[in-house]
């Protein structure tokens, strides 16, 4: 009986734990409201977006973008002056939930080429539900 009543209190224990787990999951896998304006709608949680048109990335979380300046990566609350007038709302947009994403920007160039090509166009829509199964998948 006393073995009865301790494999009991074990795998009650053991059900609270992945019980409470699952619960953090759903909590922390949306950022809809931290996202611009003209980024949402594609995907529920989005760290980066890379922009191919100007070869550009804008990190969610800290409202910044991301570009090339002098060889450096230079970051800031608006675009560049040689890029202010990039329409972000019609431009491509391309959801990288990947650490540190402008330090792959060589892969990113190739992959998305610029902005043209099927592959760019059809990207955003790819790349958010491949981030919301990874999402999903690691509770992140």
């Amino acid at each position: 009986m006393k073995k009865i009543i301790i494999g009991a209190v074990v795998f009650l224990s053991a059900a609270m734990f992945t019980t409470a787990s699952a619960q953090l999951r759903v909590n922390t896998s949306n950022n809809v409201d931290a996202q611009p304006k003209w980024g949402q709608g594609v995907s529920d949680y989005v760290e980066y977006y890379y922009l191919p048109d100007i070869d550009a990335y804008y990190f969610v979380p800290r409202k910044q973008f991301i570009y090339q300046k002098d060889g450096h990566w230079a970051f800031s609350s608006s675009l560049p002056a040689d890029s202010k007038n990039f329409d972000l709302r019609s431009g491509n947009k391309v959801v990288v939930n990947q650490a540190g994403a402008y330090r792959y920007n060589a892969q990113h160039k190739i992959r998305y080429a610029g902005g043209s090509g099927v592959e760019a166009k059809s990207s955003v829509k790819a790349s958010a539900k491949k981030a919301k199964r990874s999402s999903d998948k690691y509770g992140g």
